[in-house]
């Protein structure tokens, strides 16, 4: 039974079912945290990459976590700036989709990332780690959860996600007596939640399920979510005082003040932390020159009209080439000299045929 090592807190953002808001919870977890003043290390072992699309990097990168948990590459030299102050990306790679296969025959390879977070540079560079977990537990999801001191479990309230929420508690709680002892629950984030109906009712069924495990702050559904994917940007730098986005801000304070009681430290979060991180995250927001009109409502429009520049045209409206000045009579005088071109060249065709006995 291994003990993890020392290094930084690291949360391991991990369901076994998918389409809960996992890389959504992941990413957006970890730009609060930095904009906490935390110095943040966001993991991306999803094979999918949208935790690295997510801060715009598209191509997805050559090197990233692969190539650390094969023992090819240090994690610092994998690493990459995003541009928000405080918070590094290691990247997911093209390379993740044959991970599995990869890393199938290398005993030594589920602690690789364990061992490289746990590396005094490392320690030393970072306040916590983030990672975004795939949604399969196979030898990529075990590297993260060795590597971890606490899982924060993302789970929409619906009855297939509650089914799922059950399998990865017990995945967890295996897994923290057989191979982690370390290893802790962050807590339970109820995503994508309505204020009645069948998504309510599950809801209210996890709290009675499991208690206090749940964090008291939901994460309800926000169109600005998906405005915010197109914009390869978290809904907490788009629109930090949305639905989503507050609440995303303040899910990260439940969750640093659950990782403090857990190191035994005072869970009180200082009196301005929520204030300060907003109007960081505002900062943050005026500042992305990614931000511009997007196209499809009033809701739209961001940012300062310094970056907006001129209205584009439409999208898909047609190009009229427009005639010279000057140049609209002489273009009916040659219109009409060319149809009497042709009604005497079709007379004197006619003729000739006649002439000929062919009419």
């Amino acid at each position: 039974m291994a003990q993890q090592q020392a290094g930084p807190p690291v949360v391991a953002v991990f369901n076994h079912k998918g389409g809960v808001a996992k890389t959504t919870t992941a990413c957006n977890v970890a730009v609060c945290l930095a904009a906490c003043g935390l110095r943040t290390l966001l993991v991306d072992l999803d094979a999918q990459g949208n935790a690295t699309a997510s801060f715009g990097h598209l191509p997805l990168p050559s090197l990233g976590t692969i190539d650390v948990m094969a023992g090819r590459m240090a994690l610092a030299a994998a690493t990459l700036d995003t541009p928000f102050p405080g918070l590094t990306l290691l990247p997911a790679t093209t390379g993740l989709r044959m991970a599995e296969l990869e890393l199938g025959g290398d005993d030594h390879a589920t602690r690789r990332l364990d061992e490289q977070l746990a590396e005094p540079g490392t320690g030393a560079a970072y306040d916590v780690v983030v990672i975004d977990c795939p949604p399969s537990f196979g030898m990529v999801t075990l590297n993260a959860l060795l590597a971890a001191s606490a899982v924060l479990i993302p789970t929409r309230p619906d009855p297939f996600a509650h089914e799922g929420l059950a399998n990865t508690w017990y995945e967890v709680r295996r897994l923290c007596q057989e191979a982690n002892t370390a290893l802790g629950v962050a807590g339970i984030l109820l995503t994508m939640t309505e204020a009645d109906g069948a998504i309510a009712d599950g809801a209210r069924a996890i709290r009675a399920e499991f208690g206090e495990q749940v964090y008291a702050t939901e994460i309800a559904t926000d169109p600005r979510v998906g405005e915010a994917a197109q914009l390869s940007m978290p809904v907490t730098v788009l629109d930090p005082d949305g639905v989503a986005g507050l609440a995303y801000v303040e899910a990260t304070g439940e969750l640093l003040r659950r990782l403090a009681r857990r190191e035994g430290a005072p869970a009180e979060l200082p009196e301005n932390w929520l204030s300060d991180t907003l109007n960081t995250l505002r900062d943050w927001r005026g500042g992305q020159l990614a931000l511009r009109r997007v196209p499809g409502g009033e809701r739209g429009w961001v940012g300062s009209p310094r970056e907006i520049g001129p209205e584009p045209p439409p999208r898909h409206s047609p190009v009229v080439a427009e005639p010279p000045v000057g140049g609209g009579m002489i273009g009916r005088q040659w219109l009409a000299a060319a149809f009497a071109a042709g009604l005497l060249t079709g007379g004197a065709a006619m003729f000739a045929a006649l002439q000929l006995g062919w009419l």
